[in-house]
């Protein structure tokens, strides 16, 4: 399982990873979409901030069911300690897939000029991260930085650590 902020690239290297593996590949976040009917960001505000959380929990929990390689949404980890804790105590691997701010920014579209009145993008990005950095750290047994590697590297250090 891979966990990490926005723009770490849990999507793009984990399809890499099940390829390799020759399983499926989860990624929450899409689940969360087909499920909702829209793009993520769109059901974040559709739904509200509470009605998106539930959402995807209920999605996390029915990925955690799943065989292969999961990508958890960078937001549901929070949610679902308990349940990440469980599946690492079952013998589950997560893998952290780390970034820094000035790699990740540009990843997820944040670079872009923005108007003062709606704050600054970078900012909010760097408080979520700090915010949920200790929640990823709690639950991941190895941590990876992606923020100069190459996707395939990358991929090699998780299959390596998943052994």
């Amino acid at each position: 399982m891979l966990v990490g902020p926005p723009g770490a690239g849990k999507s793009t290297v984990g399809a890499l990873v099940a390829k390799r593996l020759g399983v499926p590949f989860v990624d929450t976040d899409a689940l969360v979409a087909e499920r909702g009917g829209a793009p993520v960001g769109d059901l974040m505000i559709d739904l509200g901030e509470d009605g998106f959380r539930t959402l995807e929990r209920e999605v996390v929990v029915d990925a955690l069911g799943s065989t292969g390689v999961l990508a958890l949404g960078s937001g549901a980890v929070e949610e679902a300690v308990p349940l990440l804790e469980r599946y690492v105590d079952a013998g589950g691997t997560v893998v952290l897939l780390d970034v820094s701010m000035s790699a990740g920014v540009p990843r997820v579209g944040l670079n872009a000029p923005r108007s003062v009145a709606l704050g600054s993008a970078r900012a909010q990005f760097a408080a979520m991260a700090a915010a949920r950095r200790p929640v990823y750290e709690r639950v991941a047994r190895t941590v990876v930085d992606t923020s100069t590697l190459t996707v395939a590297d990358v991929a090699e250090r998780v299959l390596a650590a998943i052994g």
